[in-house]
Formats: C-alpha cells, structure tokens, sequence
C-alpha cells in the first residue's frame, strides 16, 4: 500500500495581491479619436470588407498613450445594404491600432481571449469585459 507524504511549504502560499492599476477611464475626446483611427486603420486591415466606420459605443481605459477599448463598432460592408454591428476588443498606441479583435469572427489577427488576459497587468480587462458583454445585452434589447 502507499503512503501519503506532505511536504512542508511553510505558511499558506502567499495570494497575489492585487496591484493597482494607474489607468485612467477615456472621455468622450478619447472616443472621437478612436472613431478617426478605426476609420483609417480598419480601411487598411480589411480593404475589401470597410466601407466606413459610423460610430463607436464602448468604454475603456488609458494608460499613458495606450489605450484599451471595449465595444460595439457599427460600421458599413461593401456587401451589405445595412450597417453592421460587431464586438470588439481592441489596443490602440498613440494614434495606430495595434490590435483588433471582433467577437463574432471565425478569423482574427488576435484572439480576444488572449488580449484580455496579456493586458490585464496595464489594464482592468476583464471588468471592461463584463461591461462590453452587459453593453451588448442592452443593445441587442433595444435599450441603446
């Protein structure tokens, strides 16, 4: 038969405290910006899929010039008749997109997933996650 052997590791393993982030929430100037680059950058990353961008509902932070943005981006399709609706997560730096991820696509550059959890040392992803998913409950109810 076997034995059971516990090794001593001292106290209970010291639990990670939460650092606090230096991060600042984007205002409405922030946003306006995000529109300009999303017009510019998102031609270029999709040129056969952009028609143009209409706005942004979101939130997100800033941390010095990176921002992190959460979202419903309602934009035009070269396709489609109707504007279209997508989720997405996305890192800009100055006044570029670095990254784009949408929910609904098959095919990203970035996994979402990943950028939440890469970010979540500047940024306080996952709470920006749980309001884009709420946002997104509201909308599709007809609140916003």
């Amino acid at each position: 038969m076997g034995k059971v052997i516990q090794f001593p590791f001292g106290e209970e393993p010291e639990k990670k405290e939460e650092k606090e982030l230096k991060t600042e929430p984007l205002t409405e100037e922030d946003f306006n910006q995000v529109i300009e680059v999303f017009k510019k950058d998102l031609k270029t990353l999709y040129p056969s899929q952009v028609k143009d961008i209409l706005g942004v509902i979101g939130l997100g932070e800033k941390y010095g010039d990176e921002k992190f943005v959460v979202g419903l981006l309602m934009w035009e399709h070269y396709k489609h008749s109707h504007p279209l609706v997508s989720s997405f997560v996305a890192v800009l730096k100055g006044d570029k997109l670095e990254k784009i991820s949408f929910l609904e696509a098959k095919n990203n550059y970035w996994d979402w997933k990943l950028m939440v959890k890469t970010y979540k040392d500047k940024f306080h992803t996952e709470e920006l996650m749980r309001g884009l998913f709420e946002l997104k409950e509201r909308f599709e109810k007809g609140e916003i």
